[in-house]
């Protein structure tokens, strides 16, 4: 399912692009969740990277769209943003939050259609370099890139990640099917590791960074490092 967020607040425009969603969505065969904000604050508030793309206007009450686009980018940076404006000289400013594109009013059919089959395929490209888990109150987004490693205990998860930690009720086997297993590996039945982060590998552990030792059980050690070559020849042969 995609969900696309629509910060506007001219109701006739909101309803205009709802309605080009559902369309779309019935002649593509897909399923699209779409939420109207009318304003920015409203969108900012308690945000949760759940949303695939948000078409944002320009001109918004309290808040411009070109500043809200600024907050929404120290929350997500992953998040498509595509701007909607009857002033396509304001949209040039898009570069600055990595817009994806500018649509201008009022939107026709077409141009929406055309819109959201670029922005499928972004997020096609993208789709396995990040997961969502049910945690800290609702969906949370994290991209595989910055998590460092998992660990399990007591049937809580955590995931130590650039941002901090992310704990959440679940277990390893599910979790693990929902990775990459060409970028993690599990050195022990507690844990699952970023290979992209191991500093090198001693006889019992893994140094892991910005400053961990995780050690092997005598089960998973041999499989590991066979994962853990084939991750650096993989990585070498690029």
């Amino acid at each position: 399912m995609y969900k696309i967020a629509i910060v506007e607040d001219e109701a006739e425009q909101s309803k205009r692009l709802v309605e080009f969603l559902k369309n779309y969505a019935k002649k593509k065969d897909v399923e699209i969740q779409s939420v109207v904000f009318n304003n920015g604050i409203d969108f900012l508030t308690d945000y949760t990277a759940e949303f695939h793309a948000v078409f944002l206007d320009i001109q918004l009450p309290m808040m411009d769209g070109m500043s809200v686009a600024e907050k929404l980018r120290e929350k997500d940076e992953e998040v498509i943003i595509v701007f909607v404006t009857n002033m396509a000289q304001l949209a040039i400013k898009g570069y600055k939050v990595n817009a994806l594109d500018f649509l201008v009013k009022p939107v026709g059919e077409f141009e929406m259609s055309m819109e959201l089959d670029k922005i499928m395929r972004r997020v096609k490209d993208t789709e396995d370099k990040y997961l969502y888990v049910n945690a800290q109150g609702g969906l949370t987004r994290i991209l595989f890139s910055e998590i460092y490693y998992i660990e399990m205990l007591n049937h809580n998860i955590t995931m130590h990640t650039k941002k901090g930690e992310i704990s959440y009720r679940g277990t390893l086997k599910s979790l693990s099917e929902k990775l990459d297993r060409r970028i993690f590996s599990r050195p022990n039945n507690s844990y699952i590791v970023n290979m992209s982060y191991v500093r090198g590998v001693q006889v019992d552990f893994i140094l892991l960074e910005p400053n961990e030792q995780i050690f092997f059980s005598r089960a998973r050690k041999k499989p590991f490092l066979n994962d853990f070559t084939l991750f650096i020849n993989g990585r070498q042969t690029k």
